[in-house]
This record gives structure tokens, C-alpha cells and sequence, in this order.
């Protein structure tokens, strides 16, 4: 038996933050990335806030959340004994803090009434997921917290950060969107429901990506983005991911590729060797090519899948994405020193066990050396 909810309250739309005006003598502590304590956004932020509030800001954090610094964040807060806690940042800002919510509130039994999350990223769709990827800064192991108690309380919507993104950003946490669509669409526990949010993601993204990585774009094509992010965070967040982000993982981990790019880099060769592997996931993307428009219905499943494949490189291409770790500036023989440890660790890593195919050590490796 099924259960679907949507624990997480979500306000979308260029109002969204007028939430913030409905707290009252609350203690509020906000955790942000550090470029954003002195700019404008935040400054119109604190100003819906700080005439009725105590308002703290919080800025130690750091892309791949350490262990380390969940602990000294928790640490920060015991002086401040918020209430409301708000993340303001990308998903390394959301997972830090959902840590500290996490941890504060069941190890330190601390009264928070309400933890919120407002990405300034269109990708991680970490607002609605209930699980949070923190990092041993020494052995470079990313650990997943999972747990439905990790969920933000809220999740706000707004273009207002994301406005400013630069286009790397835009591009790598795009298509970090992208491939939670898709591995959530084959996964082991995708059914009708986390379809339909997926489908309704990856075709935003085709849509609207390209146009949010240029300087023209509106704030209605943001919103579309970031409303894509959000519904493929929830696909995912019940239906699980794959071996794309279990190998992803490592990347970061091991070389601190961009979460998006790692993904990016992998997802055409995983598409193509899951395909390989089972004619259900073969068909289904098939499917999806016809229903995007990428082929007629008419056509050969192969081709089908060939115009699939063909619409991802170029969308890559169009955001001018590094395609393998040579053209990121990683050295090749390094990278292959680590191809070993990386698999291992890939068939450890929780999203592993949604793939759709049991790809083994010697098949990770293989699609390891496509992107060397």
C-alpha cells in the first residue's frame, strides 16, 4: 500500500515571501550562503522580519556540507534557541541546515516551531525532500541523513535570488533537475503519481533552462525552473533516484565536481546502459521521446531513444556544460587512480538500490571511464 503526502507547506509566486510578515516575537535564526549577508535580497528579506523579531544570521557554510560543520552550526544555535529557523541558499545551505534542525531538535530537544526553506537554486529540489547528504571531511564519504524529520516545515518559492544566478549555476543545478526527473521516472519505486510530477518537470526543463541561462530571461521563466525543481524533488523524494547520482556522489566527493555537472556528465551513458538492460525502462523513455516531441510516435523505439539521447547532449551543449572530468580540469590518470574506490563506494550509496538495472562493480566502472 501506497502512502502520498506532502508534509511540506509550499507558497510559490513572487508574493511567496510575504509569509515572513505573519511571525511575532519569534527568535529567527537564518542560515545562508555567505554572499549573501550583505545583498540587497537579503536585506529585503530581513526587512519583512526584523521590526517584530529577534533576526540572526548565519553564514559558516560551505559547498558539501561537512559533518564538522553541521556540529558548530548547532553549536552557533544553542546561544540563540531560535524558534523559526529559515535556510536561504543552494542545496548545500538547505542540507546544512536541515542537519541542524534535525539534530537540534532531537538531540538537544530544542523548541523549533517551524524550519523553512527557501533554495536560491533551481535544482537540488532539497525544500521537499526528506533526506539530507552531509560529508566526512576526511575519508570524502557523503552520508545520507534520512529521515521524514528532516523535511522543511515550508518551502518558499520566489525568482527573487535566483534572478541574479550566474550561468553555471543556472546550468548545473538545472540540469541536477533534470536528472532527478528521469532517474525518478525509472525507478524502482516510481509509480503513476511521481510519473506525472516527473514528466511535468523534465518537460519545463527543456523548455525553460535554455532560456534561464541567458541574461533575457523573465522572471516567470525562473519561476517555471524553480517550479520544476520543486516537483522533481518530490518525484524523487518517493519514487528514489539511481546510479547516475550514486556515482555523482563520488565525484563531488573525490574531486569536488559541481553535483549538477557530475550528474550532467553521466546521465546519456547511464540512460543508455539502463535502456540496454531492461525494455521497460527502454520503452518508457521511448515513450517520452514521442510525448517531447524529440521523435513521431511512428518511429523505432531505437530511434526513438537515439533522438532522447540526442536532446540531452544538446541541451548540454547549449549550457555549455564540461562533458567529461578532462574538460573540468581534472587530470585523467588521477581520476583513474580513483575509478576503483569510486565504484565501491557507488554501490554503497543509498540511491544505488533505486536503478532500475543491479549494475555491478565492473559495469560502474565502464560508465566511469566514459566521462574520464
Amino acid at each position: 500500500m501506497d502512502k502520498w503526502t506532502f508534509p511540506t507547506q509550499i507558497y510559490a509566486g513572487s508574493d511567496s515571501l510575504n509569509r515572513l510578515t505573519e511571525f511575532n516575537n519569534e527568535s529567527i535564526l537564518i542560515i545562508c550562503d555567505p554572499f549573501l549577508k550583505d545583498s540587497p535580497s537579503l536585506t529585503y528579506v530581513m526587512g519583512l522580519m526584523d521590526n517584530k523579531n529577534e533576526v540572526s544570521i548565519y553564514t559558516d557554510v560551505v559547498p558539501d556540507p561537512p559533518i564538522s560543520h553541521v556540529a558548530k552550526g548547532i553549536e552557533y544555535m544553542q546561544g540563540i534557541k531560535p524558534s523559526i529557523i529559515i535556510a536561504i541558499g543552494g542545496g548545500s545551505c538547505i542540507d546544512m541546515s536541515k542537519g541542524i534542525a534535525y539534530f537540534g531538535r532531537k538531540l538537544k530537544h530544542m523548541n523549533i516551531k517551524s524550519f523553512i526553506a527557501i533554495p536560491t537554486t533551481s535544482g537540488t529540489g532539497s525544500e521537499v525532500t526528506s533526506f539530507a547528504v552531509l560529508t566526512d571531511s576526511e575519508t570524502k564519504i557523503k552520508y545520507p541523513l534520512v529521515d521524514d524529520a528532516v523535511l522543511p516545515d515550508e518551502a518558499l518559492l520566489t525568482p527573487l535570488f535566483v534572478k541574479t544566478s550566474p550561468p553555471g549555476v543556472t546550468a548545473y543545478s538545472g540540469m541536477d533537475v533534470l536528472v532527478h526527473a528521469l532517474e525518478a521516472y525509472v525507478a524502482t519505486a516510481a509509480n503513476n503519481f511521481t510519473d506525472a510530477l516527473a514528466q511535468q518537470a523534465i518537460e519545463l526543463v527543456f523548455e525553460y533552462l535554455p532560456k534561464c541561462h541567458k541574461t533575457t530571461a523573465t522572471d516567470q521563466d525562473r519561476m517555471s525552473m524553480h517550479e520544476a525543481s520543486c516537483l522533481a524533488g518530490l518525484s524523487f523524494n518517493k519514487a528514489g533516484l539511481g546510479i547516475v547520482h550514486a556515482m555523482a556522489h563520488q565525484l563531488g566527493g573525490q574531486f569536488h565536481v559541481p553535483h549538477g555537472l557530475a550528474n550532467s556528465m553521466l546521465l546519456p551513458y547511464v540512460i543508455a546502459f539502463n535502456c540496454s538492460h531492461n525494455p521497460e525502462v527502454a520503452k518508457k523513455y521511448a515513450d517520452l521521446s514521442a510525448k517531447l516531441g524529440f521523435a513521431s510516435y511512428e518511429s523505432s523505439e531505437e530511434k526513438k531513444l537515439g533522438a532522447f539521447l540526442e536532446a540531452i547532449i544538446k541541451l548540454q551543449r547549449t549550457l555549455e556544460c564540461p562533458m567529461t572530468l578532462t574538460d573540468f580540469g581534472i587530470d585523467k590518470a588521477t581520476a583513474e587512480e580513483k575509478l576503483n574506490l569510486m565504484a565501491d563506494r557507488a554501490l554503497e550509496d543509498m540511491c544505488y538500490r533505486f536503478n532500475p538495472y543491479p549494475a555491478n562493480r565492473n559495469d560502474l566502472i565502464k560508465l566511469y571511464r566514459n566521462v574520464l
